[in-house]
């Protein structure tokens, strides 16, 4: 066990100088944990905290600066603009933010002899196919799906040998703005709040740590290209959701499943799209927890947070 920790230790030091841009996000902090025995600087924007320097990936002079300022030799690249219907409502600050910026620092990479990891995501995909391996042709819907893809191609084509783009979807894990679906659900049912979820949208729920690995795993090995990587269960919205009362004693009544031609959405939605992972796992990358094992590891991270406050409250009435 010490032999292989100090092994991952020294493959870890080997990358060099890492600069993660969006440490502070549900990705982030899983990228940070995992990446914490290397050269590693944290960098937000929206949620900066402590020791990380503030980056916008819209804001090109700033974000040189820090790249020349780092001097990375890997940059992982986990902000992005997400919202998809915000992304429909401002396009221009999406492709700013999701495309122009990847682009700008793939441009510093390629100058500067560096490995640049982009996150992208399975809505490149139309979902037209029962399933979608790393070689098919994209077909994205939305103004979101759209910019990622470009992305990836300035990367492909800046980069051809230093790049890692990892396609993903449905990501949830420890969050402390509580953004992700999971943490949003149990939020807004705790309190009371009828939920409408897509009963037609399907995808496969990946937890943050195991993206997180998977990305060391790729890098300390060399990996470059694109690589599918999502969890191993394929559901739709609502049925997830149905889960997710079960597990955390949430009243179901108050979820209402529709399908996604009577939701309030602006941005067209891929209904189902599920990536393939063989090429991720021939590289021996562990395999993604299932969603039930993904909810204990919640479980613990909402226990954690409920005793931070139970201690907090003694302390202000003492």
């Amino acid at each position: 066990q010490y032999a292989k920790k100090g092994l991952c230790t020294l493959m870890m030091s080997a990358l060099g100088r890492v600069l993660l841009i969006g440490a502070s996000g549900q990705l982030g902090h899983a990228l940070e944990e995992k990446f914490s025995n290397s050269l590693l600087t944290t960098a937000s924007y929206r949620h900066v905290r402590a020791g990380d320097l503030k980056v916008d990936l819209g804001d090109f002079e700033t974000m040189e600066l820090v790249l020349r300022d780092t001097r990375p030799d890997v940059i992982l690249t986990a902000g992005a603009m997400c919202h998809l219907d915000r992304c429909v409502r401002e396009p221009e600050l999406c492709d700013r933010i999701n495309t122009l910026g990847p682009g700008r620092i793939a441009s510093y990479a390629s100058e500067h002899d560096a490995r640049v990891v982009f996150f992208s995501t399975d809505h490149v995909f139309d979902g037209a196919k029962t399933s979608y391996t790393e070689s098919d042709s994209v077909n994205p819907l939305n103004v979101y799906s759209r910019s990622k893809a470009r992305a990836e191609d300035l990367l492909r084509e800046t980069l051809p040998n230093a790049h890692l783009i990892v396609r993903t979807g449905w990501v949830y894990g420890p969050d402390v703005q509580r953004r992700n679906f999971i943490l949003g659900l149990i939020d807004r049912l705790s309190a009371g709040q009828e939920v409408t979820v897509p009963s037609d949208q399907w995808g496969s729920p990946t937890y943050t740590e195991d993206l997180a690995e998977a990305t060391r795993h790729l890098l300390t090995r060399g990996a470059f290209g694109t690589f599918h990587a999502t969890g191993p269960e394929f559901c739709d919205r609502a049925t997830l959701a149905f889960k997710i009362c079960e597990e955390f004693g949430l009243e179901r009544t108050l979820l209402v499943a529709k399908p996604t031609n009577e939701m309030p959405q602006t941005a067209r939605r891929s209904l189902r799209v599920s990536l393939d992972c063989s090429k991720l796992y021939g590289l021996g990358v562990p395999a993604f927890r299932h969603i039930q094992d993904g909810f204990q590891s919640l479980r613990a991270f909402l226990d954690e947070g409920d005793r931070g406050e139970r201690t907090k409250n003694r302390g202000v009435s003492e």
